[in-house]
């Protein structure tokens, strides 16, 4: 916050105060900056995203997923549990959790190599 309100005032700088408004305002903006865009996916890595998880439900190997979660980058490694392609979600299992994932949210996906992590 201080980069926008870097007046170089030091006569007033200690009775500066936020209306709740303005801070929340302030707040939202700079979690917009911060927020993760992911890569726009062709036509040819949708094909390949497509082959891995047919090849993982068959194969029974783990996949270790990239998806945007709340505007923030995140990897979840697992087997596939199940793929619903009506509602457009995959479920996937590590042994310890399960986690229900959007085909929107999906902008990477690859064969896990180290089966420690699942």
């Amino acid at each position: 916050m201080s980069e926008f309100l870097n007046r170089h005032n030091m006569l007033w700088e200690g009775s500066r105060m936020f209306l709740p408004e303005h801070r929340a305002a302030l707040l939202q903006r700079k979690q917009d900056e911060e927020a993760f865009i992911p890569p726009q996916l062709d036509e040819d890595q949708l094909v390949e995203m497509n082959r891995l998880l047919m090849e993982a439900v068959d194969g029974d190997f783990p996949l270790l997923v990239r998806y945007v979660n709340r505007r923030r980058p995140c990897e979840w490694c697992g087997f596939v549990q199940k793929i619903n392609p009506h509602e457009r979600w995959i479920r996937l299992a590590n042994g310890r959790e399960t986690t229900t994932i959007s085909f929107s949210d999906i902008y990477g996906m690859e064969k896990a190599t180290d089966r420690d992590d699942v």
